[in-house]
């Protein structure tokens, strides 16, 4: 019994007469004939009643027309999976990402692989850029999404986008015009990342500060930035974080967009060198998607 047997018999089954059956499948009638009798022989029961002129399905053959409908289903649709992992549209997605990548960056992502392949399962683990690069390195994920991550041998990456840092003060109700000159800030209260959880991203901020000619005073430390934002809506300090990263707050803080420095913050898409064969597919997509959304992902 083969795959082509249960389709044929499928056909013979429908339209109950071999001559139409032949015409259909594109087959000759004495050789359709021979494969139902020798489907039959295997089953070891008649699947047609012939005594009749019009033949008809046996008892058994109508139990084993379901059987061989849901064989022939489930076939395909192995072929489908199979083919849409092939290109990269079904199978499982581990990304790994930044709590900054998660007010624009991801959620594009997201609703653009639910569009494009609604059957690839995609799983997100939120982190910073130190732990993003240890489970690169073991396999946990395929891609990381990091801002300003120092790209070391075994890791290759691409930039999603750049965009200006952004000086955040706690809101407060005098109009005046705040300056962008970071030194008139130098006495101030800080909240910020860990220095330690970087990779990159602090040793940038740093670099700021270190332009600007003093060391920040720190009260706290955070790894998140919704937090860092609501401490500082809280008027327990300020801080510096990429533009993006205010989209979907409605805070008490007044952001001022740093332009007048060379820094900027840089998203990158990093993975590891040794498994681009292996996620050409995926990556192939995850680049139609930054260029997609280019313009979305840079107009904030």
């Amino acid at each position: 019994m083969n795959l082509e047997q249960l389709k044929n018999f499928l056909v013979v089954a429908e339209v109950l007469n071999y001559h139409k059956a032949a015409e259909k499948i594109l087959i000759a009638q004495p050789a359709l004939s021979r494969q139902i009798m020798q489907l039959e022989e295997e089953v070891g029961a008649m699947l047609f009643d012939r005594s009749k002129k019009r033949i008809c399905l046996t008892s058994a053959g109508r139990v084993f027309r379901e059987d061989a409908e849901l064989i022939v289903s489930q076939w395909n649709q192995a072929k489908r999976k199979a083919r849409l992992v092939h290109e990269g549209k079904a199978g499982k997605l581990r990304v790994g990402h930044s709590s900054s990548a998660m007010h624009t960056l991801i959620p594009c992502l997201m609703r653009y692989f639910r569009r494009h392949s609604p059957d690839l399962k995609l799983t997100l683990t939120e982190s910073n850029n130190l732990h993003v690069f240890e489970m690169l390195s073991t396999g946990k994920i395929d891609f990381g999404f990091l801002p300003n991550a120092m790209i070391s041998e075994g890791f290759k990456s691409i930039t999603v986008y750049k965009e200006n840092y952004m000086l955040i003060l706690p809101g407060t109700d005098d109009n005046t015009i705040k300056s962008k000159n970071l030194k008139n800030y130098c006495h101030d209260k800080w909240i910020l990342h860990p220095a330690s959880d970087g990779i990159g991203y602090m040793e940038s901020i740093q670099r700021i500060f270190e332009r600007a000619g003093f060391n920040p005073d720190t009260v706290h430390e955070s790894p998140n930035t919704s937090s860092v934002l609501r401490m500082v809506a809280e008027g327990f300090g300020n801080a510096i974080m990429g533009k993006t990263t205010l989209k979907g707050f409605d805070l008490n803080i007044e952001a001022i967009e740093l332009d007048n420095i060379p820094e900027k913050l840089e998203m990158k898409l990093i993975w590891k060198e040794s498994r681009e064969n292996e996620l050409s597919v995926y990556l192939d997509q995850i680049k139609a998607f930054i260029e997609s959304e280019k313009d979305f992902l840079t107009s904030f």
